[in-house]
């Protein structure tokens, strides 16, 4: 399975709540993510490219990799485990090369629709964004996937002028080094 998915800074949250709510799509109550990032020196555009998070939600800590499924932006395998001692897994990523990328804080909120799931974003430093995603086969088109998750957004109101083909590790980073 691989994830495939868009995403698009938010600007109108009000309007797309209420677009959602005339589609049947309703919005959980935020959630707090707290995500650290561990990266390698491998380029992204190299296939061997990998990154682990270790994300803290409700009490329990996640431990994530995610690697490339296709050269596409936003589409990759993604496996998620629960562990009971982060520090140690940082201790092992480190001894393998790993180094810590950037932390991530955000509120989100879930909904479903279909067989999607969109996420409403709330990044402290870097705003407001919606992302919606689809689990996929393998073989999946990823173009089409995208074309008809654009679809969902559009419905709601996203112009695809404001996409964003960069995950929020990438942006975070940019915006720390805007910062100096």
């Amino acid at each position: 399975m691989r994830e495939i998915e868009v995403k698009a800074k938010l600007r109108e949250k009000e309007t797309l709540l209420q677009k959602a709510s005339d589609m049947g799509i309703k919005f959980g109550p935020a959630i707090v993510q707290d995500d650290t990032t561990y990266e390698t020196t491998i380029p992204k555009d190299d296939p061997n490219w990998n990154i682990f998070r270790i994300r803290k939600q409700d009490g329990k800590n996640i431990l994530t990799m995610k690697f490339k499924a296709s050269s596409r932006s936003r589409d990759n395998h993604e496996r998620e485990t629960i562990i009971d001692q982060p520090e140690e897994v940082v201790v092992m990523l480190e001894r393998v090369g790993y180094k810590f990328g950037v932390r991530i804080k955000k509120l989100r909120q879930f909904a479903k629709y279909n067989d999607l799931e969109l996420c409403i974003d709330e990044v402290e430093g870097l705003g407001s964004f919606i992302e919606i995603e689809k689990l996929a086969d393998d073989e999946a088109d990823v173009d089409e996937v995208q074309k008809n998750l654009w679809t969902v957004l559009e419905k709601l109101g996203v112009s695809s002028e404001d996409r964003i083909h960069k995950g929020y590790d990438t942006l975070m980073h940019e915006y720390l080094n805007s910062e100096k």
